[in-house]
């Protein structure tokens, strides 16, 4: 499953949206607060709204990347990758030697020495 940034502003958007129901429901119930008779019709429209809201935004949430996180987190698998997290990742092996390659050189060692005198310290 691919995750399509262009939905992200649609999520957000969406949160957005349940964020300003939210408080739009928070002002009516607290604005009419001195009549305590029943539940106005208004709180009750806001609530089913901001029920709807809440679906709309798990909606896009699981659109979005949810799924791939709950696969993740039920199978303990790496969701980029699809490996098993509990198994400890062994590095790649060395490839062989190449018997033909040229031996390394020291990068400190002088240039004008002579490759057939004995090393430095070395008993005569």
């Amino acid at each position: 499953m691919t995750i399509d940034p262009g939905f992200d502003k649609w999520v957000w958007l969406s949160f957005l949206g349940l964020l300003v129901v939210l408080g739009i429901r928070a002002w009516v119930v607290e604005s009419s607060r001195g009549r305590l008779e029943r539940t106005p019709t208004r709180v009750r429209a806001l609530t089913a709204a901001s029920v709807g809201v809440v679906a709309v935004v798990v909606a896009m949430l699981t659109i979005q990347g949810g799924q791939q996180v709950v696969h993740s987190v039920l199978t303990r698998t790496d969701p980029v990758t699809g490996l098993p997290l509990d198994e400890p990742q062994q590095p790649a092996p060395a490839p062989p030697a190449d018997p033909n390659a040229p031996a390394a050189t020291d990068p400190n060692a002088d240039p004008n020495a002579n490759p057939n005198a004995p090393a430095a310290g070395a008993a005569p």
